[in-house]
Protein backbone atom coordinates (compact mmCIF):
# COMPACT_ATOMS: atom_id res chain seq x y z
CA UNK A 1 0.00 0.00 0.00
CA UNK A 2 1.28 3.69 -1.08
CA UNK A 3 1.62 5.72 1.78
CA UNK A 4 1.21 9.71 0.69
CA UNK A 5 3.88 11.98 0.63
CA UNK A 6 2.77 14.18 3.69
CA UNK A 7 1.96 11.08 5.68
CA UNK A 8 5.94 9.93 4.73
CA UNK A 9 7.17 13.13 5.42
CA UNK A 10 5.60 13.82 8.72
CA UNK A 11 6.31 10.08 9.69
CA UNK A 12 10.30 10.95 9.04
CA UNK A 13 10.35 14.44 10.58
CA UNK A 14 9.03 12.25 14.14
CA UNK A 15 11.17 9.49 13.52
CA UNK A 16 14.26 12.36 13.10
CA UNK A 17 12.91 14.07 16.39
CA UNK A 18 13.34 10.91 18.07
CA UNK A 19 16.32 10.15 17.52
CA UNK A 20 17.56 13.51 17.92
CA UNK A 21 16.30 13.49 21.65
CA UNK A 22 17.34 10.25 21.94
CA UNK A 23 20.76 10.95 21.29
CA UNK A 24 21.06 13.00 24.28
CA UNK A 25 21.26 9.68 26.19
CA UNK A 26 24.72 9.29 24.82
CA UNK A 27 25.92 13.10 25.12
CA UNK A 28 24.80 16.20 24.30
CA UNK A 29 24.78 17.04 21.15
CA UNK A 30 23.51 19.66 18.00
CA UNK A 31 20.57 17.33 16.93
CA UNK A 32 19.40 16.92 20.47
CA UNK A 33 19.85 21.31 21.08
CA UNK A 34 18.06 21.68 17.99
CA UNK A 35 14.67 19.33 19.02
CA UNK A 36 14.67 20.94 21.96
CA UNK A 37 14.59 24.48 20.68
CA UNK A 38 12.00 23.27 18.22
CA UNK A 39 9.88 21.24 21.02
CA UNK A 40 10.19 24.41 23.11
CA UNK A 41 9.72 27.06 20.66
CA UNK A 42 6.51 25.02 19.50
CA UNK A 43 5.35 24.18 23.52
CA UNK A 44 5.28 28.77 24.20
CA UNK A 45 3.75 29.49 20.91
CA UNK A 46 0.73 26.95 21.25
CA UNK A 47 0.71 27.79 24.85
CA UNK A 48 0.63 31.67 24.04
CA UNK A 49 -1.82 31.09 21.48
CA UNK A 50 -4.04 28.97 23.50
CA UNK A 51 -3.92 31.68 26.81
CA UNK A 52 -4.84 34.02 23.54
CA UNK A 53 -8.35 32.14 23.05
CA UNK A 54 -9.20 31.77 26.71
CA UNK A 55 -8.98 35.55 27.34
CA UNK A 56 -10.93 36.10 24.28
CA UNK A 57 -13.44 33.51 25.26
CA UNK A 58 -13.68 33.93 29.09
CA UNK A 59 -12.74 38.60 29.49
CA UNK A 60 -13.75 39.96 25.92
CA UNK A 61 -17.05 37.95 25.03
CA UNK A 62 -18.26 38.34 28.08
CA UNK A 63 -17.33 42.14 28.70
CA UNK A 64 -19.38 42.60 25.66
CA UNK A 65 -22.18 41.06 27.20
CA UNK A 66 -22.34 43.32 29.66
CA UNK A 67 -19.85 41.74 32.30
CA UNK A 68 -17.30 44.28 32.70
CA UNK A 69 -16.05 43.58 36.35
CA UNK A 70 -13.64 40.93 34.40
CA UNK A 71 -11.47 44.44 33.11
CA UNK A 72 -9.65 43.74 36.85
CA UNK A 73 -7.96 40.45 35.95
CA UNK A 74 -6.95 41.92 32.74
CA UNK A 75 -5.59 44.86 34.18
CA UNK A 76 -3.92 42.72 36.82
CA UNK A 77 -2.25 40.31 33.81
CA UNK A 78 -1.67 43.93 31.84
CA UNK A 79 0.28 44.80 35.00
CA UNK A 80 2.85 42.05 35.02
CA UNK A 81 4.47 43.11 32.18
CA UNK A 82 5.72 46.11 34.19
CA UNK A 83 8.42 44.11 35.20
CA UNK A 84 10.18 45.03 31.63
CA UNK A 85 11.01 48.80 33.27
CA UNK A 86 13.26 48.87 36.10
CA UNK A 87 11.41 52.33 36.26
CA UNK A 88 7.82 50.73 36.79
CA UNK A 89 8.76 47.48 37.54
CA UNK A 90 7.18 47.99 41.17
CA UNK A 91 3.81 48.31 40.15
CA UNK A 92 4.06 44.37 38.98
CA UNK A 93 4.37 43.32 42.61
CA UNK A 94 0.44 44.13 42.95
CA UNK A 95 -0.16 41.80 40.91
CA UNK A 96 1.91 39.40 42.21
CA UNK A 97 0.53 39.86 45.65
CA UNK A 98 -2.94 39.28 44.50
CA UNK A 99 -3.03 36.85 42.29
CA UNK A 100 -0.34 34.67 44.64
CA UNK A 101 -2.69 35.38 47.45
CA UNK A 102 -5.85 34.33 45.63
CA UNK A 103 -3.96 31.03 44.45
CA UNK A 104 -3.02 29.56 47.33
CA UNK A 105 -6.11 30.48 49.16
CA UNK A 106 -8.03 28.58 46.36
CA UNK A 107 -5.48 25.83 46.29
CA UNK A 108 -5.34 25.21 50.00
CA UNK A 109 -8.70 25.30 49.96
CA UNK A 110 -9.20 21.99 47.71
CA UNK A 111 -5.90 20.50 48.52
CA UNK A 112 -6.95 20.66 52.46
CA UNK A 113 -10.92 19.17 52.19
CA UNK A 114 -9.18 16.57 49.05
CA UNK A 115 -6.38 15.34 50.27
CA UNK A 116 -6.38 15.77 54.27
CA UNK A 117 -9.40 16.26 55.57
CA UNK A 118 -11.88 14.35 53.28
CA UNK A 119 -9.62 11.35 53.14
CA UNK A 120 -9.12 11.03 57.30
CA UNK A 121 -13.34 11.71 57.45
CA UNK A 122 -13.71 8.82 54.66
CA UNK A 123 -11.29 6.55 56.33
CA UNK A 124 -12.74 6.95 59.28
CA UNK A 125 -16.11 7.10 58.54
CA UNK A 126 -16.44 3.79 56.61
CA UNK A 127 -13.03 1.98 57.72
CA UNK A 128 -14.45 -2.15 56.95
CA UNK A 129 -16.75 -1.72 54.45
CA UNK A 130 -17.13 -2.97 50.96
CA UNK A 131 -18.20 -5.43 48.49
CA UNK A 132 -16.29 -8.62 49.18
CA UNK A 133 -14.03 -9.86 51.69
CA UNK A 134 -10.92 -8.55 49.86
CA UNK A 135 -12.35 -4.94 49.70
CA UNK A 136 -13.25 -5.27 53.20
CA UNK A 137 -9.78 -6.32 54.17
CA UNK A 138 -8.14 -3.24 52.02
CA UNK A 139 -10.19 -1.09 53.78
CA UNK A 140 -9.20 -2.51 57.38
CA UNK A 141 -5.54 -2.63 55.95
CA UNK A 142 -5.92 1.38 54.94
CA UNK A 143 -7.60 2.06 58.35
CA UNK A 144 -4.65 0.62 60.10
CA UNK A 145 -1.96 2.20 58.29
CA UNK A 146 -3.42 5.63 58.14
CA UNK A 147 -3.26 5.01 62.18
CA UNK A 148 0.06 3.75 62.47
CA UNK A 149 1.42 6.37 59.61
CA UNK A 150 0.30 9.56 61.48
CA UNK A 151 2.00 8.11 64.92
CA UNK A 152 5.39 8.64 62.91
CA UNK A 153 4.81 12.31 62.95
CA UNK A 154 4.02 12.65 66.69
CA UNK A 155 7.05 14.52 67.89
CA UNK A 156 5.72 15.44 71.12
CA UNK A 157 6.72 11.93 73.03
CA UNK A 158 9.80 10.15 72.94
CA UNK A 159 9.32 6.87 70.34
CA UNK A 160 9.59 4.11 72.99
CA UNK A 161 7.62 1.52 74.47
CA UNK A 162 4.22 0.79 72.27
CA UNK A 163 4.65 4.03 70.57
CA UNK A 164 8.29 3.48 69.37
CA UNK A 165 6.92 0.12 67.64
CA UNK A 166 3.95 1.93 66.29
CA UNK A 167 6.57 4.47 64.69
CA UNK A 168 8.07 1.85 63.28
CA UNK A 169 4.87 0.47 61.66
CA UNK A 170 4.34 3.49 60.69
CA UNK A 171 7.37 3.61 58.88
CA UNK A 172 6.75 1.01 56.96
CA UNK A 173 3.45 1.96 55.59
CA UNK A 174 5.15 5.45 54.54
CA UNK A 175 8.19 3.86 53.00
CA UNK A 176 4.91 1.10 50.91
CA UNK A 177 3.16 4.78 49.55
CA UNK A 178 6.48 6.24 48.86
CA UNK A 179 7.88 3.04 46.90
CA UNK A 180 4.15 2.98 44.98
CA UNK A 181 4.39 6.82 44.42
CA UNK A 182 7.49 6.16 42.79
CA UNK A 183 6.78 3.01 40.39
CA UNK A 184 3.85 5.15 39.19
CA UNK A 185 6.11 7.82 38.11
CA UNK A 186 8.16 5.26 36.34
CA UNK A 187 6.04 3.49 34.71
CA UNK A 188 4.12 7.07 33.14
CA UNK A 189 7.83 7.57 31.97
CA UNK A 190 8.17 3.88 30.42
CA UNK A 191 4.76 4.27 28.94
CA UNK A 192 6.53 7.66 26.91
CA UNK A 193 8.69 5.45 25.84
CA UNK A 194 6.72 2.75 25.02
CA UNK A 195 4.70 5.21 22.73
CA UNK A 196 7.91 6.76 21.11
CA UNK A 197 9.02 3.31 19.98
CA UNK A 198 5.53 2.49 18.89
CA UNK A 199 5.52 5.74 16.90
CA UNK A 200 8.59 4.71 15.32
CA UNK A 201 7.94 1.05 14.57
CA UNK A 202 4.63 1.69 12.88
CA UNK A 203 4.82 5.20 11.60
CA UNK A 204 8.23 5.56 9.94
CA UNK A 205 9.49 1.49 10.10
CA UNK A 206 6.30 -0.53 8.76
CA UNK A 207 4.20 2.11 6.95
CA UNK A 208 6.79 4.42 5.42
CA UNK A 209 10.27 2.15 5.03
CA UNK A 210 8.08 -1.32 4.72
CA UNK A 211 5.63 0.26 2.54
CA UNK A 212 2.48 -0.76 5.15
CA UNK A 213 3.04 -3.97 5.06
Amino acid sequence: MAVEFWDALYAFIQFGMVLSVWSYLYKENVFSRISATIIISISTVHFLMWNIKQLYTQAIIPMTAGRWLLIVPIILGLLLYARLSRKYAWIASYSYSITLGLGTGATLTTLVAGSITGLIASTAAKPFQGADLFLQASAFLLFVGTIFAMTYWLFTREAKGILGYAVKVGRLFLMAGIGCLYAEDVVWSQSLFVSAMEMVLKNFIRNVLLGGA
